[in-house]
């Protein structure tokens, strides 16, 4: 075994264990000590995977490089499985969801999906996976783009979840935000209102004082105002009720933007 294999290994068997506990930015520097060392192009893919997979749990944007260099000495070789395959496409897809990652976000989107069909993958992946193409074709395309994903997808969440999941409330959010990007206040408002049905806040009970003051502002653009004041009283009376000093406040500073004393 060469120096790189039996050095890499070790790596893995770390990278692999879901319990083990290691430094972020010191495993990427192990990582990137071995590039050097790198005895040919099926190691090469193997490595910069593993790079790819570690900057993408970072939610670094780097992680696309990684994967491009790692795809690209795949094509080469082979070396990667449909597995280890997979989950580079779905971190990476979603690191360059939220950061706009650009063409190639939705290319490791489309690939993820692929293999989650083909490896029998649980139905949450593809959900979160279907949900970050809709994000990622409304902030890169128009809000129609992005509908055009969610609104099969609500189908389906709720075919599968129930019509009353929590699970549905950030789509039923963006779907209410596409709604208003393209001037359909009443789907806009009707998505918003049952997304703030579904919400599930845990134990961060400011959530729910953060959606009613989004929902007071919906509202007051929708051109209604009483149900926006409304919804700014129940934000602050939920926030006396259970929440800290500072999210009372915040509460009431955001109902004083909402409607500033003229």
């Amino acid at each position: 075994m060469t120096d790189f294999s039996s050095r890499f290994a070790e790596l893995l068997k770390t990278l692999d264990d879901e319990n083990a506990e290691f430094f972020g930015a010191g495993m990427r520097d192990e990582l990137l000590a071995l590039v050097p060392a790198i005895p040919d192009r099926a190691a090469e893919a193997c490595l910069f995977r593993e790079l790819a997979v570690l900057e993408a749990k970072r939610d670094e944007l780097v992680c696309l490089d990684h994967a491009e260099r790692a795809l690209a000495a795949h094509a080469d070789t082979g070396a990667l499985s449909d597995h280890r395959l997979y989950f580079m496409h779905l971190t990476c897809g979603d690191v360059g969801t939220a950061w706009n990652g650009g063409p190639r976000t939705a290319f490791h989107l489309k690939e993820a999906l692929r293999l989650h069909a083909e490896l029998g993958r649980p139905l949450p992946e593809a959900f979160s996976l279907r949900l970050n193409r809709g994000v990622h074709e409304r902030t890169n395309g128009t809000a129609r783009m992005g509908l055009d994903w969610f609104e099969p997808l609500l189908a389906d969440g709720e075919r599968e979840y129930g019509a009353e999941s929590p699970y549905l409330n950030h789509l039923l959010g963006l779907m209410s935000d596409s709604e208003e990007k393209l001037g359909n206040m009443p789907r806009a408002l009707a998505h918003a209102e049952r997304a703030l049905a579904l919400l599930d806040v845990g134990s961060d009970m400011g959530r729910r004082v953060s959606a009613l003051t989004a929902h007071a502002k919906l509202q007051l653009r929708a051109g209604h105002e009483a149900r926006a004041r409304q919804l700014s009283d129940e934000a602050i009376a939920f926030a006396d009720a259970h929440c800290s000093r500072a999210t009372q406040e915040f509460a009431r500073e955001q109902k004083a933007k909402i409607f500033p004393v003229s």
